[in-house]
C-alpha cells in the first residue's frame, strides 16, 4: 500500500444525478454498491437531487446510509451557466468533504456529476476520485436521438473535463472506446462491470403460479424482454419477430416488462399479434410502499425471469446490458444484439446467441431453434449461469475497494 496507513472504514462520497426510487440499472446498481460498502465496514454517503430523497420518504423507504441533497436547481444552472454552476458545486463538494471526512469520491454519470466532480478535484490538491458513466451521458446514437452529448454545450463540458479526471471506470469495453474517443488515456481507465446478486435468481415460485398471476399461457413458450419503451430498445423489431413467428405457424407468448410498455399496444394490435403479447409496466415504487426498502431488483421481476423460457433482447445500443446478466443468472437462454453493451456480455456461440438487431428473419430463426431444441436450450442455460458468475456483486465491489485504495495511494500524504 505504498506505506499508506488507512483509517478504519473508508468514507466514500457517492454523488449521482439519478437515484432511487427510480428502479433502473443505474439506480439499483448504485444502491447495491453502497450496501456492499457497508458490508465491508465502509461509510458510503449518497449525494443526489432533493426530489429523489423526498420520493423515498413519501413511500416509506428507510435507507441504510446517509443521503444528502444537492442545492436546488444546481444541475440546471451548470447546464445553462457553467461558470456559476461550477462555483456552486465546488463549494458544495468542499463543504461535504469536510463534513463527512470523505476519503474518496465515486461519481455516477459523466454529466452533470462527472464534469462537476472533475472540476472540483482540479481546484484542490489530492482529491481521490473516479467517475463512472452509465449510458446516455457518454454514448451517442444520432439516428434515434440518443445521448446527452448531442447538445453541443454538454459535449464541450464532457470533452473538457472528463479527460482531466483521476480515473474513469468503464463498465464495458464499448464504454472504454467512448472514453478513448474523447481523449481519455487508457492508463486512466479502470474496467469494472456492473453486477448482479446471482443467488437471488436461483429459485422462486413455480412457473405456473407466476404465469397465472400475469395471464401468461401455461402451455406456451414464454419469451421475455425487459427494458423501458425507448427507441434504442428496438421493440419494433420485436413486434416484427412475432409477426414472423405467426407466419411460420408457430405460437409463443412475448412478455415485455418495462416503463411505458403499454404504449406498444396499438402497434402490436395493428400488426395482428396482440394475442401473442403481455405488456407489463415496470414494478415501480408505487407498488413498493412500506417501511423497509425491498431487495432490488424487486422480487416480482426476479420471479418473471424465473418463469420464462427464453430471453430475447434486440437492443440497438446499451452501456451495460444488466437485464442480460439478470436473465443469465436466472438460467435463461439468451438471444441478443451484436451491438454495444450487449456484445460486451454475450460471447457469441459460448454464452448465448448474438445477431444483427435489425435482421428479423435471423432472430426469428434463432428463436425457433432454441424453442425446438431442448438440448440447445439446456446448453445455453448452463452457459448463462456460468457466465453470470463473472458479474457477481461481491467480486465487483471487491474490485471497487481495491481501486479506491489505489486512488488514495496516489496521494499518500493525505491519508497517513
Amino acid at each position: 500500500m505504498n506505506g499508506t496507513t488507512y483509517k478504519e472504514g473508508l468514507t466514500v462520497g457517492l454523488p449521482t444525478s439519478t437515484f432511487l426510487p427510480s428502479l433502473g440499472g443505474v439506480e439499483v446498481g448504485l444502491h447495491r454498491i453502497a450496501t456492499g460498502l457497508i458490508e465491508r465496514g465502509c461509510n458510503p454517503v449518497i449525494f443526489t437531487a432533493s426530489q429523489h430523497i423526498s420520493r423515498c420518504q413519501e413511500i416509506g423507504w428507510s435507507l441504510p446510509y446517509p443521503v444528502v441533497p444537492f442545492p436546488n436547481k444546481v444541475f440546471g444552472i451548470l447546464r445553462r451557466w457553467p461558470a456559476l454552476g461550477f462555483l456552486l458545486l465546488d463549494r458544495f463538494f468542499e463543504t461535504q468533504r469536510q463534513r463527512w471526512s470523505i476519503d474518496v469520491w465515486h461519481g455516477t454519470m459523466g454529466f452533470p456529476i462527472g464534469v462537476a466532480l472533475s472540476h472540483f478535484a482540479s481546484t484542490k490538491p489530492n482529491i481521490p476520485h473516479l467517475i463512472r458513466c452509465c449510458g446516455e451521458d457518454i454514448q451517442i446514437q444520432q439516428d434515434i436521438g440518443y445521448g446527452l452529448r448531442l447538445d453541443p454545450k454538454i459535449d464541450n463540458l464532457v470533452q473538457t473535463w472528463l479527460p482531466k479526471a483521476q480515473s474513469m471506470v468503464a463498465i464495458t469495453e464499448s464504454v472504454a472506446d467512448e472514453y478513448q474517443a474523447i481523449g481519455i488515456s487508457d492508463t486512466n481507465i479502470a474496467r469494472i462491470p456492473n453486477g448482479v446478486d446471482t443467488e437471488r435468481f436461483q429459485s422462486g415460485p413455480n412457473q405456473e403460479q407466476v404465469r397465472s398471476q400475469h395471464n401468461i399461457p401455461i402451455d406456451s413458450p414464454m419469451v421475455l424482454t425487459v427494458g423501458r419503451n425507448h427507441p434504442k430498445k428496438n421493440y419494433r423489431s420485436l413486434i416484427n419477430i412475432a409477426v414472423q413467428v405467426r407466419k411460420r405457424e408457430r405460437y409463443c407468448c412475448f412478455v415485455v416488462v418495462g416503463r411505458d410498455a403499454s404504449a406498444l399496444q396499438t402497434e402490436i394490435s395493428d400488426a395482428g399479434v396482440a394475442d401473442m403479447f403481455r405488456l407489463l409496466e415496470s414494478f415501480g415504487e408505487d407498488n413498493l410502499a412500506g417501511q423497509n426498502l425491498p431487495s432490488l431488483p424487486v422480487q416480482s421481476l426476479v420471479d418473471i425471469y424465473r418463469a420464462a423460457d427464453v430471453f430475447l433482447f434486440p437492443s440497438l445500443i446499451e452501456t451495460f446490458g444488466i437485464v442480460i446478466v439478470e436473465a443469465m443468472a436466472a438460467g435463461l437462454p439468451v438471444i441478443t444484439s451484436d451491438a454495444p453493451g450487449c456484445r460486451d456480455i454475450i460471447r457469441h456461440g459460448r454464452d448465448g446467441i448474438m445477431v444483427d438487431p435489425l435482421d428479423v428473419n435471423k432472430i426469428t430463426s434463432s428463436l425457433i431453434d432454441v424453442l425446438d431444441s431442448p438440448r440447445l436450450s439446456q446448453e445455453l442455460s448452463d452457459r448463462s449461469k456460468a457466465r453470470a458468475n463473472d458479474f457477481d456483486w461481491n467480486s465487483v465491489i471487491d474490485r471497487y475497494m481495491e481501486h479506491y485504495r489505489s486512488l488514495i495511494d496516489a496521494y499518500p500524504r493525505c491519508h497517513d
